[in-house]
């Protein structure tokens, strides 16, 4: 023998424990969240990234526009949760939802009360794609824009089936796009005019 140990490799089984909507709430009333600006999408709490000017300007241009358009036929609601089963409450951006007597008093929208998801992106434009969009397939979220701030285009996606969507469409700054609730749009007109 030389004096030297062998040292075996032992395997360590680690899982995520994975929060419910329940537990996520619980959390929140206990003050366990309060000043951080989170959202639970598949069982884990996910930081949301901070609201820059582009962004926020974004979305106020988007509630005035959607209310004028859709008047009071619809809920038009901005950064308000969204149930999607007992794993998931995502905060998009913008919402269309059914009108309801309550308002959604008395529980968070569901997906069935969802007629339209828009995510406004920028620095969280890979996140939006790659985390949440697959959630709101399998939700069955059945139309959702990401609007990149940068580059100045609407993705739309409609048909959704397990976790993706069957239908992708790119429309450019120039282009008119064809919604479902909102018909044909210039795409320039979706997103507010910027000083440069």
């Amino acid at each position: 023998m030389d004096g030297s140990k062998t040292i075996e490799k032992t395997e360590v089984s680690t899982q995520k424990h994975r929060f419910t909507v329940e537990e996520y709430h619980r959390m929140g009333e206990a003050g366990v969240l309060d000043e951080a600006r989170v959202e639970l999408i598949d069982g884990e709490i996910y930081n949301m990234s901070p609201i820059n000017s582009p962004h926020s300007g974004t979305v106020k241009w988007l509630n005035r526009l959607l209310n004028r358009l859709l008047g009071d036929e619809f809920i038009i609601s901005i950064q308000d949760p969204i149930t999607l089963n007992s794993l998931s409450e995502p905060e998009p951006d913008v919402a269309i939802l059914k009108m309801r007597e309550d308002f959604y008093t008395d529980s968070h929208p569901q997906p069935e009360d969802v007629l339209l998801l828009i995510e406004v992106a920028d620095t969280s434009l890979e996140k939006d794609k790659r985390v949440k969009l697959p959630n709101y397939a399998q939700a069955g979220i059945s139309e959702v824009w990401i609007m990149d701030i940068n580059e100045q285009c609407i993705e739309v996606y409609t048909h959704p089936w397990e976790d993706t969507y069957r239908n992708k469409s790119t429309y450019l700054i120039n282009e008119v796009m064809e919604t479902t609730l909102l018909g044909g749009r210039a795409v320039k007109d979706i997103f507010p005019q910027r000083n440069t």
